[in-house]
């Protein structure tokens, strides 16, 4: 026969770690949720994915459903494995594209791939001379959350994010439009230079640097009207710069200043 002590603890296991007093179909669902948050935050990410899906499955239409279709997302990006966290999001975006998570889902999409942009790794060629489809990828996705969602509160994070994805693209064209002179291509210089003039003028010392090199191909393809342009137009957006003060004795050599 039981003592009254043990059915005391008996009545209190379901408060001590237990399933919920509410067994119903709402509680479980957020008993489930509540342990895959759980499992995450120790790092335990196939209990978390395991707690998770069954949420999804079984409790699809519970609040909870639509969380742990985020957190199954979140337990992928907690382990790297960014493309797998990429499509989870995705796939929570368009299958509830009015949920409240949707800001943070496209946020964590750009993250996502800007967590796989090159880095500047010291035994490795520089961040900018490697591949940069991934830079591309997160550059297209933050702005893409940005212009959706501009009042979010993760959009400064974004924009941080976004001016040095814009900084690495244009440091590779750059590069890229270095390796074409080395290699006496003029005109194929020409096309990458004029891309970072006409898309980075944000960027301060990298665009004055990349126009003036502009302006030494153009003289170089006797181009001059087109050398005189963005000599002008370099004194004109970037006036403190060393390149604009080479520009205005360039002009006033040709009696344009």
């Amino acid at each position: 026969m039981r003592t009254l002590s043990t059915l005391m603890l008996l009545a209190l296991l379901p408060a001590c770690g237990g399933p919920p007093a509410d067994r119903g179909y709402a509680g479980t669902a957020r008993y489930e949720y509540q342990l895959g948050v759980e499992a995450l935050d120790d790092n335990d990410y196939v209990g978390a994915i395991n707690h998770f899906t069954m949420v999804k499955n079984k409790f699809a239409y519970s609040q909870y459903a639509a969380l742990a279709e985020v957190r199954i997302a979140d337990t992928w990006f907690a382990q790297d494995k960014y493309l797998q966290a990429v499509d989870a999001y995705r796939l929570f975006v368009q299958g509830r594209p009015n949920h409240r998570e949707v800001p943070y889902a496209l946020w964590r999409i750009g993250v996502a791939y800007y967590e796989q942009m090159p880095s500047d790794f010291f035994l490795f060629p520089p961040a900018h001379e490697k591949d940069q489809a991934s830079t591309r990828d997160a550059l297209r996705a933050l702005e893409h959350y940005v212009e959706r969602f501009p009042k979010d509160e993760r959009v400064e994070d974004a924009k941080k994010r976004i001016r040095t994805c814009r900084e690495e693209l244009a440091s590779h064209e750059l590069y890229v439009a270095r390796f074409y002179l080395n290699k006496e291509r003029p005109v194929s210089a020409r096309g990458r230079l004029e891309g970072i003039v006409a898309e980075y003028a944000d960027l301060g010392d990298l665009w004055s640097r990349s126009a003036a090199l502009l302006v030494e191909v153009y003289l170089d393809l006797k181009l001059p009207e087109e050398a005189l342009t963005t000599a002008k137009l370099i004194v004109e957006k970037a006036p403190k710069s060393d390149e604009a003060d080479d520009m205005r004795g360039f002009l006033r050599s040709v009696g344009k200043l």
